[in-house]
């Protein structure tokens, strides 16, 4: 009775665990089946978007509701959006499979992006932009309100004339190559003919602006193209 009692037992724990293995093994294949519908609805919005992929696009899905179940399709799914939905910023889009009459709307969400030189750490006015104290992000670009710089080489050796918090963009109005009262160097001249010498700015001016400087040797107020950090010129 005891040995009959224990082969019962027995039995019913192997179909218990049968039926929890079972269950688990649907389940991440379940699982699995969602991340390959969420990744062919990124790449299917990527692909309308940006379809020569000159732009930077990035697309998240939203994660499907854990209680659907997603049955398994024998042939490819077809994506489709309107363009309405494509000019939004939260794309829907329909994943259906043409062996049945299956379908599933999916929300893709896809931000244009930018690169974008932003300060790393506060800084003060006068502070001297360098490698150590910038660097380049991806920004959405619907967030930018006014001109950006997306090269650090573009904006190294520039002061920077109000204070910036870290991770704000380095906006070109708030910058100067040469700034109010800064010793400068002038050159004037030609391919043939090269004269220098200093110079007090009387103006702020960011690269390639004609600012009002005061040569020291004669006290002449002139006119000069910010050309560096420190550097006017003046053409003959």
């Amino acid at each position: 009775m005891n040995k009959l009692y224990y082969y019962q037992a027995l039995a019913r724990l192997f179909a218990i665990t049968t039926c929890l293995y079972t269950g688990i093994t649907a389940a991440n294949e379940n699982n699995l089946t969602k991340q390959q519908l969420a990744s062919q609805a990124e790449q299917f919005v990527l692909n309308q978007l940006d379809p020569n992929s000159i732009k930077t696009i990035d697309v998240a899905a939203t994660p499907i509701d854990p209680r659907v179940q997603v049955p398994v399709c024998h042939s490819a799914l077809t994506f489709s959006s309107t363009p309405e939905a494509l000019s939004q910023s939260n794309v829907m889009v329909k994943a259906q499979c043409s062996d049945s009459n299956w379908y599933i709307f999916m929300v893709v969400k896809a931000t244009e992006t930018q690169p974008v030189v932003v300060i790393s750490s506060t800084v003060s006015p006068g502070t001297l932009l360098t490698t150590d104290n910038i660097h380049v992000i991806n920004m959405n670009k619907k967030t930018l309100r006014s001109s950006t710089f997306a090269d650090i080489e573009d904006v190294v050796g520039a002061r920077i004339k109000r204070r910036v918090t870290a991770g704000r963009p380095v906006n070109p109005n708030n910058l100067c190559y040469v700034c109010k009262g800064d010793n400068v160097t002038i050159s004037a001249g030609n391919t043939s003919m090269l004269v220098k010498t200093s110079g007090v700015a009387l103006e702020d001016g960011r690269m390639g602006e004609t600012i009002q400087v005061k040569n020291r040797r004669s006290n002449k107020k002139i006119y000069a193209r910010v050309a560096g950090t420190g550097k006017v010129e003046i053409n003959i």
